[in-house]
């Protein structure tokens, strides 16, 4: 029998590494989890430190000695707690980007390689992808670079400098985006819900995750997380591109679904291609081969769903099918 079955959850779901990220409804079952976690952890010798919280009163109950002492994640300090590379703002309860000055050069900068575009690229810590639209760029360039095979440490030619640099100046303002952290209210608990996913190829594949709580006088649209992935160098027709976002959109709907652990009253996933629709329907034995083998993996993953069509025009997914600087960006949630 599991004597601490709250802390159990957590632990199994909630423990990244060494940081521990959860949360409670309440501040009174946020203090109770905080003592039942603090001394299951301390049956095994780990001490928990530097606790954080958006709640004041919640960290009053902590010990001194276990809050974070460093006065740049204090809650009175905008500057945040780093957490899995994401910035949260416990005052205001949200996650922004995180750079630092040496990832932005001058905008007349030259000598700029291949690697120093990868290791910036890679130091753009979006976990959940939410920035996808502004952050895809950044992809697509790097992408460039491997067609015209440059060397790692040669400097680009200028016409890629210029638009390497023009991109560069941009990451700033990623900073500026905020996301709010919270997306279940309290008061959607017992009234409906639904996930609704959508997907789409052009150059990329791209898709986002949205839950729909519908409430009394509104509806909530919460943009959860999504996903892209650049075409590869290998042409495919539009149609196989098509297959393979659906097939991407499947693994995310039931990695968001596992990772959330709610129980929708209904399920949609949408595609701008009527095609993909039909051959989601064909038992897989009568398909070709690249059709017949991603056909069997969607109807797994999505077997509880209803897959429907969406335009093209009202397909909010196509925001990642083409570069918006981030201040064109609209909040994400």
């Amino acid at each position: 029998m599991c004597h601490h079955p709250m802390s159990a959850q957590v632990l199994n779901n909630d423990l990244y590494v060494d940081d521990l990220l959860s949360g409670t409804p309440t501040l009174e079952d946020a203090t109770n989890f905080q003592q039942e976690f603090t001394s299951l952890l301390n049956t095994a010798g780990f001490t928990l430190r530097k606790w954080a919280s958006n709640h004041p009163s919640f960290l009053d109950s902590i010990p001194t000695e276990l809050k974070e002492t460093n006065q740049s994640l204090s809650l009175a300090n905008n500057n945040g707690v780093t957490t899995l590379g994401l910035l949260w703002i416990p005052t205001a309860d949200h996650l922004q980007v995180r750079y630092t000055t040496t990832q932005v050069p001058p905008s007349n900068a030259t000598g700029s390689t291949k690697r120093k575009v990868l290791a910036i690229t890679a130091s753009i810590l979006d976990p959940l992808l939410l920035l996808s639209p502004a952050v895809i760029a950044f992809k697509t360039f790097l992408q460039k670079l491997w067609q015209d095979e440059l060397q790692w440490d040669e400097s680009l030619p200028i016409h890629f400098q210029q638009e390497w640099n023009h991109m560069h100046q941009t990451i700033p303002q990623l900073s500026q985006i905020k996301i709010n952290r919270k997306v279940i209210w309290p008061q959607c608990y017992q009234l409906s819900a639904s996930w609704i996913l959508q997907q789409q190829w052009t150059n990329l594949c791209s898709l986002y995750l949205h839950a729909l709580h519908r409430c009394q006088q509104e509806d909530l649209l919460w943009t959860l997380c999504s996903t892209s992935k650049v075409t590869p160098l290998k042409q495919l027709t539009i149609t196989r591109l098509e297959l393979c976002a659906a097939t991407l959109l499947s693994k995310l709907y039931k990695r968001a679904i596992h990772t959330i652990n709610l129980t929708a009253n209904e399920s949609f996933l949408w595609t701008d291609y009527s095609i993909v629709l039909a051959w989601i329907q064909v038992p897989p034995n009568k398909l070709k081969t690249f059709v017949g083998n991603r056909v069997p993996l969607i109807q797994v993953k999505t077997a509880a769903v209803t897959w429907s069509h969406v335009p093209t025009h009202s397909n909010t997914a196509d925001n990642i099918s083409r570069w918006i600087e981030p201040k064109h960006c609209q909040h994400p949630r």
